[in-house]
């Protein structure tokens, strides 16, 4: 079960999120044309959903290693070298995310506190603004397993 999990938590949350943003763009679409009367309240639900997918995928990207790099460099390293250069590349990004994750829990902190509500919905924005810190606190936790790994790579080897 834990494996499971490990392997699919930022997938599958970000596929309901953008199901759930396709199926509100959908319907709004359907009543706007067919029934003549939009939402009021569904683009504004659908792109607090893309806020959220987009930033539970940067930490799928770190699972999946799929973030964009030049490798030209380090591929003519060997490969305990290119270890090594992984987990200082993690450690700079890990970071930066800890610099958003800081700076995001001031900007949900102070949104809780005036009450700032969405025009539509009428929810905190706060809950808006947690997707930043959430996606980047899953990103600090993908990028200790994946040094964690490289560091096994680079002391003994291959792990596959």
């Amino acid at each position: 079960m834990l494996k499971l999990i490990d392997e699919h938590f930022e997938e599958a949350i970000v596929v309901f999120l953008m199901a759930m943003m396709s199926a509100l763009i959908g319907v709004q679409i359907f009543m706007r044309y067919v029934m003549g009367a939009s939402l009021s309240w569904s683009e504004e639900l659908a792109r607090y959903f893309f806020i959220w997918a987009t930033y539970i995928g940067i930490a799928y990207a770190v699972r999946k290693d799929a973030h964009i790099r030049v490798t030209m460099g380090t591929d003519l390293l060997p490969p305990r070298g290119r270890a090594y250069v992984r987990v200082l590349t993690h450690v700079i990004f890990a970071g930066f995310a800890l610099f958003v994750m800081y700076q995001g829990w001031f900007m949900v902190e102070k949104t809780f506190r005036f009450g700032q509500k969405s025009a539509s919905l009428g929810v905190p924005m706060g809950i808006v603004y947690l997707a930043p810190f959430t996606g980047f606190l899953l990103v600090v936790l993908r990028l200790v397993q994946a040094v964690l790994l490289d560091l096994r790579v680079a002391m003994q080897g291959p792990v596959r």
